[in-house]
């Protein structure tokens, strides 16, 4: 029988095929990693808990404003992004890696004047 985590490990090898990506997991909404596929010395369980307080601070955000929760969430360090998505109704997608390969780009659209 298929351990259930490795099918879920298998699904993130695409992202990992990027270079450049340093990690790439699945962790529950309360911060426990459900698959893993990171460079050696990244800290898959440490980021886990500490993504599950950002999503917690996503969500009591958009209460605030009379929103659903955010659907992605990008954190970018000098060196280092990470990327937020939900993967299915239970778990998030934490992608991280260099800028160079991924970032989020924001731009102000002005309407036709």
């Amino acid at each position: 029988m298929t351990d259930p985590a490795d099918t879920l490990a298998a699904q993130l090898a695409p992202y990992r095929e990027t270079p450049g990506i340093a990690a790439a997991l699945l962790i529950s909404r309360d911060g426990f990693v459900v698959a893993a596929d990171a460079e050696p010395d990244f800290k898959s369980e440490a980021v886990a808990a500490q993504v599950a307080g950002v999503i917690d601070i996503g969500a009591r955000l958009a209460a605030e404003v009379g929103r659903p929760a955010a659907r992605y969430i990008s954190v970018d360090f000098d060196d280092l992004n990470l990327l937020l998505a939900p993967f299915g109704r239970e778990l998030m997608l934490v992608l991280a890696g260099s800028p160079s390969v991924l970032s989020c780009e924001y731009r102000l659209i002005k309407p036709d004047a």
